[in-house]
């Protein structure tokens, strides 16, 4: 006795295990590693590097789609150049790099990927050396993660970027790196309400939904391609003994009978048999619920609508338009515009006294709302016109009140 007690004291002390009688069976497996996790499961949670960024974009549809709808509803936009008194400039250097910004792509392109880059680093760059008379005839957008930002250090009390910021350190590959001023670079961010420069994208925020999402597909995967055994067939025969088993053959003919057969064919056998199912069907591990729940944490953290994506529950033609307005009103104007400011603002244009307007009053969605306020306008004009024949006198403080200008 003292024997086998001195030898399971040898095993737990060699092996770090711990056999007991006080724990429960399965826990006496805690040490196994890594074969408890094969039998029992890994049991701590497993998160994905939001650090890697772009590959999360390209392997996680959920993602993609709602960085590339927010990227393509801003990028939709017209810029168009005004003056300190409100009209319109329609002769400047900078509609001739809005008409070409590089050898290859239209505006819309630039800001579509400048909008990507945002959306996953909170930070954008694009090449865009100054020439002679602070013009500007190039712009190429750089990939964010390939970008370092070396800073000044002193980030107090500074008034112009150079302040800020020493250059910057473009990485082509491990061996090859080129290196840029901030009169060659266009750096625009979104700002985490914490730091200045180089702020924490909202990809870090979405850590644990993004992983959700990843094991929801694994699971999936693993379902489907490793079913196993999907039921049993047992023998209902019995007599006054008990029950009947079936013989080798009887087992051997309904195998290669179910073998021979596609699975939409029924079996027939004279055998007496009984199926029991071993299958789990996915709805009730509601993959499909989580994930629905951790797409709308995106959608919600790039301030779109669930409306304006697919959804099995579908949506009405009038949600969907007044998901996209509000989509516009509420995200993509603000944050286009924010865009827009900074590039006029590293571009010298308001010292120029010109500022740069990002305009959606193009898109037929958006121009419903202007014709709906122009009959509204219209309506009260002639309600003001009524009154003032029937001899009312109304100053000029009543008037902007009704007409609400």
């Amino acid at each position: 006795m003292n024997d086998n007690v001195s030898n399971w004291n040898f095993l737990e002390s060699f092996f770090d295990l711990n056999f007991s009688d006080n724990r429960r069976y399965i826990d006496r497996f805690a040490n196994y590693s890594p074969v408890q996790n094969q039998l029992w499961g890994v049991k701590q949670a497993v998160w994905i590097d939001t650090n890697n960024a772009y590959m999360h974009y390209l392997e996680i549809p959920e993602l993609r789609a709602v960085i590339d709808k927010r990227a393509s509803m801003m990028s939709s936009a017209i810029p168009c150049l005004y003056d300190k008194n409100g009209d319109k400039v329609e002769q400047h250097w900078i509609y001739d790099l809005i008409a070409k910004p590089n050898s290859i792509q239209s505006w819309s392109d630039v800001m579509y990927c400048l909008s990507v880059n945002d959306a996953l680093y909170a930070n954008s760059f694009a090449y865009c050396p100054r020439r002679s008379f602070d013009i500007r005839n190039l712009l190429v957008p750089i990939p964010s993660h390939k970008m370092q930002i070396n800073l000044s250090g002193k980030t107090l009390k500074q008034m112009d970027v150079d302040g800020l910021i020493d250059g910057y350190v473009f990485s082509y590959d491990k061996e090859k790196v080129e290196t840029f001023t901030t009169d060659e670079i266009l750096y625009l961010c979104t700002t985490d309400g914490l730091n200045i420069v180089n702020p924490t994208s909202k990809i870090h925020a979405l850590r644990y939904p993004l992983s959700n999402i990843r094991a929801s597909y694994h699971k999936r995967n693993v379902l489907l391609e490793n079913l196993g055994a999907i039921g049993i067939l047992s023998a209902q025969k019995s007599d006054m003994g008990g029950s009947i088993p079936m013989s080798p053959e009887e087992k051997r003919d309904i195998q290669r009978d179910w073998y021979n057969r596609s699975k939409d064919e029924v079996i027939i056998t004279e055998s007496q048999v009984n199926w029991q199912s071993m299958s789990y069907p996915t709805r009730d591990l509601m993959l499909f619920e989580e994930m629905t729940a951790d797409k709308l944490a995106i959608i919600d953290a790039y301030g779109l609508n669930a409306n304006i994506f697919s959804s099995d529950k579908g949506s009405t033609f009038t949600n969907v338009r007044d998901s996209i307005r509000m989509c516009y009103t509420d995200t993509i104007i603000p944050e286009t515009q924010q865009m827009y400011d900074s590039i006029a603002m590293q571009f010298g244009l308001e010292k120029e006294g010109y500022y740069l307007k990002a305009e959606f009053g193009h898109l037929k969605v958006l121009q419903e709302d202007e014709e709906r306020m122009a009959q509204v306008q219209s309506t009260k004009a002639d309600t003001l016109l009524k009154i003032q024949q029937m001899g009312v006198t109304l100053t000029e403080e009543e008037i902007r009140l009704m007409m609400n200008v």
